[in-house]
């Protein structure tokens, strides 16, 4: 008899933690999704295990590391693997379009991957936990992927999701450009991170508090938009132009990059748009090379 073993990522959550409950239920939901647990974008789900009401675990398909843990490195090898990258996570964007629902939780985190040192590249999205019905979802996505409509009290919807794919790309390329990782206060994040948004897209209108509703949004917007023009610590962000044109890549890939990061959702191209654009393309034949 010959046995055959293999690695499987366990995670499980107890039933005194509502909210891991409820984010791991809401995971197998999604797996049940049409088409979702057949492909290969997604990472596999193997099995759902309860333990008699205490505490349920799900085990998944092993990878071996995620994009948190690559340092972007301007060379060959690693705009192979943002080719992978992008494939297959414009194609899970495609698949949840398709059934209508948007994944609120795209990050580098989430960005699974194996073989990285070879030409056979393996990249999935993990944890499926924030999925939720298109334009039902407010409040949603990390605050370094949040797409400028959604944090303006918009609900996540299919463009959303979009932004945060190129979001996930800017932020491992130019660690702290967007996001609050160095807010000074927790209970300033969003506006610190409105604001950076507000840098890095001049256009990007930030409403005044007298254009907007509830008095902690007021506050917000008020922050976001003095922080964004006087803050010492953001004045070193500039426009996204200049950004992407410090940072050693090739050109197909800052179109890329500019071609997604539309801060108007209406103009913002598809997922299916952006595979099937001049700019993939070309991104494609430099890689090719």
């Amino acid at each position: 008899m010959r046995l055959t073993f293999f690695r499987a990522f366990i995670k499980g959550a107890s039933i005194s933690d509502t909210n891991a409950t409820e984010n791991l239920e809401r995971e197998c939901r999604s797996y049940r999704l049409p088409g979702v647990a057949s492909a290969v974008c997604f990472r596999k789900m193997y099995d759902v295990i309860d333990t008699c009401g205490s505490e349920k675990y799900i085990a998944s398909e092993w990878l071996e590391t995620t994009l948190t843990q690559l340092k972007y490195l301007p060379n060959m090898r690693t705009y192979a693997i943002i080719e992978v990258i992008l494939k297959a996570v414009l194609h899970s964007c495609i698949i949840l379009e398709i059934l209508k629902y948007v994944n609120t939780d795209y990050k580098p985190a989430n960005i699974l991957l194996s073989s990285t040192e070879t030409g056979a590249v393996t990249a999935k999205v993990g944890d499926l936990g924030l999925v939720f019905p298109a334009g039902h979802r407010y409040e949603a996505q990390p605050y370094a992927m949040r797409a400028p409509e959604v944090f303006l009290g918009h609900a996540c919807t299919e463009s959303s999701q979009v932004w945060a794919v190129a979001a996930v790309l800017l932020c491992w390329i130019k660690p702290g450009v967007l996001g609050a990782w160095d807010s000074p206060h927790c209970l300033i994040n969003k506006a610190w991170s409105m604001a950076k948004s507000k840098r890095l897209f001049p256009n990007w209108n930030i409403p005044s508090p007298d254009e907007v509703e509830g008095d902690s949004f007021k506050a917000t917007v008020k922050s976001a938009r003095r922080m964004s023009q006087e803050e010492p610590g953001l004045q070193a962000i500039l426009p996204l132009e200049e950004e992407i044109r410090g940072v050693e890549m090739p050109q197909q890939l800052r179109e890329l990059l500019r071609l997604v990061l539309v801060v108007d959702p209406s103009k913002r191209p598809s997922a299916s748009s952006v595979l099937a654009s001049k700019e993939f393309q070309a991104f494609e034949t430099f890689i090719g090379i």
